[in-house]
């Protein structure tokens, strides 16, 4: 689990800065998933900002400028991404390895925003796979389920350059996959995502290597340990670690059709989430400082001087020493959220 010391409003900006959105639009048009987007739909497709360091530090793109791409249609959510890179190079060929120890793209789904039974999916340049699923963050003790597979996964990997080939310069890689909509953990039957938002966010991991004796190696420290990689990713997490899935993006699927939630309603309630995240935050540095949760929201406000505490309308705190439950209701979204000590939060109907 992540902890603060001396936790103030400055140390917590990073991870209450709003995520990035981006708006999926359905096609009816046939993909060839052949790791080109040379369809017209995928022209019609909006390209996602260019990824940033993963702990948001002001000014740092990546230096590859990659984005991606997103379509659907009734049976399939498709993904293009194109990553610049000198020199490409992969180790990793069989399925559910340690997949970034490579220079990989990283998938991350939560269709129902929850936090929890999230999906991790890893991509290398041999087009080697890790699909797994974790049924909570690490911080909250979660596991990773290897064992579980996407059923009918679509993939393939294009190379602008000679894979493993130190002696001449590389363009790019790009990834198209097609990820079957039953495999993703969306319940029973045919799911229907139109009008839906995701938690997602896309991800590059890459290292700094170099050449010896003809070959790509990792570069290593004064200690002679390989140097831990850098991460890309569409939406800063605010910390070096992608699994807070509460710092994912928020993915819309869009069909053209009317009835969806307003951007204003989604404003209001992304606003009132990461006030519950900032209280979240709070009550497990309390626990792990104090040895318990605190059962009022006047011992928050007392044990953490630094901080500056969201406007308490509406919210209320149910606690043991061992549990607790934040709710804040949501009126102009007439929606209550709930966060509890293992860091699941839901979106409920009020009554």
């Amino acid at each position: 689990m992540q902890t603060f010391a001396q936790l103030s409003d400055s140390l917590l900006a990073p991870l209450l800065q709003q995520p990035r959105s981006y708006s999926a639009i359905k096609t009816t048009q046939k993909i060839n998933v052949d790791g080109k987007d040379t369809e017209s739909a995928w022209a019609k497709a909006a390209w996602s900002e260019t990824f940033v360091d993963i702990a948001g530090k002001a000014g740092q793109e990546d230096p590859s400028k990659t984005r991606y791409k997103l379509l659907w249609d009734d049976d399939y959510l498709y993904i293009y991404v194109k990553m610049k890179e000198d020199h490409i190079w992969a180790k990793l060929k069989e399925h559910d390895q340690k997949i970034y120890q490579d220079n990989a793209l990283e998938i991350f789904m939560d269709p129902d925003g929850d936090a929890h039974q999230y999906m991790e999916f890893q991509i290398n340049a041999f087009a080697a796979v890790w699909d797994l699923i974790l049924t909570k963050p690490y911080r909250n003790g979660g596991k990773s389920i290897s064992g579980w597979d996407i059923k009918g996964l679509k993939k393939a990997v294009v190379i602008n350059g000679t894979l493993n080939n130190p002696s001449d310069k590389d363009k790019f890689w790009a990834v198209e996959l097609a990820f079957p909509l039953k495999s993703l953990n969306l319940g029973d039957g045919k799911p229907n995502i139109s009008g839906t938002r995701w938690r997602m966010t896309v991800a590059r991991v890459q290292y700094e290597m170099e050449i010896k004796d003809g070959s790509y190696e990792y570069k290593k420290d004064a200690k002679g340990e390989a140097l831990p990689p850098a991460y890309y990713v569409w939406t800063p997490q605010g910390l070096v670690s992608l699994h807070y899935p509460e710092r994912f993006g928020y993915v819309t699927f869009e069909d053209g059709q009317a009835g969806r939630a307003t951007d204003t309603t989604y404003v209001e309630l992304d606003r009132s989430r990461l006030v519950l995240w900032k209280y979240y935050y709070l009550q497990q540095d309390y626990k792990k400082r104090n040895g318990k949760y605190a059962t009022g929201l006047n011992d928050l406000k007392g044990d953490f001087p630094a901080v500056t505490f969201p406007d308490g309308e509406g919210l209320t705190l149910s606690a043991t020493p061992f549990q607790y439950t934040l709710q804040l209701e949501v009126k102009t979204a007439r929606k209550i959220l709930k966060i509890d000590q293992e860091g699941r939060i839901l979106e409920v109907n009020p009554g």
